[in-house]
């Protein structure tokens, strides 16, 4: 039998409608990263109502790794780049058996590999993607809070006005506190230098098949930078999906630096 989906298990908790969970999916689909954390980021549930709804549909016992100390010998049995890829955290051992706090604790392969690794019987609690993030940061150093670099970011909750879209030909950010769009590429067909153009033209005092020569001239060169620039688009379009995948950075912390 199918293993159900994160959004499924919501929607039959009755936690979650689908109007929402297509909002966080398109989101997903943007921007990579768990589906579990996009729909806290975007507000559309709270962490302890996805873990409480999850331990209930799942039969997973649910754990608060905040106030929770781990002991060094815990913590290596489980690098801290696979304890961060798949987002979990040991926490305890117990005679033969060791107990790990996962996102996913129905994701049967990685906790087969940890039993292979540790040589110890694996249980699963559940416990929220950003209960675990915290931990990672505390005792892994790992991810975005335990990077130097964002150390003291501030995790800025979901707004939909500053949500990144992708247009036809524009990669738009939505606008900044002040008001002003923020965003990449060309928004239609004929770009405002072209129209620029065009308008000097109609003005200019040459003769128009001077004038008509010189505008498809300019428009041939336009068309050649707006090429590269849809070229660009896209290669810096993956690159910011990668980045937030890998939680290097976070949507609004990209967007406050292009502002």
């Amino acid at each position: 039998m199918a293993r159900k989906r994160l959004g499924e298990i919501l929607v039959d908790a009755g936690v979650l409608d689908e109007g929402r969970l297509r909002s966080a999916l398109i989101e997903q689909r943007r921007w990579g990263g768990h589906l579990g954390r996009i729909l806290i980021d975007m507000k559309l549930i709270s962490e302890e109502v996805l873990v409480q709804a999850l331990s209930r549909q799942l039969n997973f016992p649910a754990i608060n790794l905040d106030n929770r100390d781990i002991a060094s010998a815990t913590l290596d049995l489980i690098p801290g780049e696979l304890a961060e890829q798949h987002s979990l955290i040991p926490f305890k051992i117990e005679g033969r058996f060791l107990d790990v706090a996962m996102a996913d604790p129905t994701n049967l392969g990685i906790v087969d590999e940890l039993r292979i690794r540790t040589q110890l019987n694996v249980r699963a609690y559940l416990a929220g993607p950003k209960m675990i993030e915290r931990a990672l940061a505390k005792f892994y150093s790992r991810g975005i809070h335990g990077n130097p670099l964002f150390r003291d970011a501030v995790d800025v909750p979901y707004d939909p006005a500053v949500n990144a879209t992708v247009g036809e030909n524009v990669v738009d950010f939505g606008t900044s506190p002040g008001g002003e769009p923020i965003s990449i590429g060309i928004s239609d067909n004929m770009s405002a230098a072209q129209r620029r153009a065009h308008a000097i033209s109609l003005s200019d005092d040459e003769p128009r098949e001077h004038s008509d020569a010189a505008i498809v001239n300019l428009q041939e060169r336009i068309a050649v930078l707006e090429n590269l620039v849809q070229r660009d688009e896209d290669v810096i379009r993956k690159l910011l999906g990668l980045l937030i995948h890998k939680g290097v950075a976070t949507r609004e912390e990209i967007l406050e630096s292009i502002k």
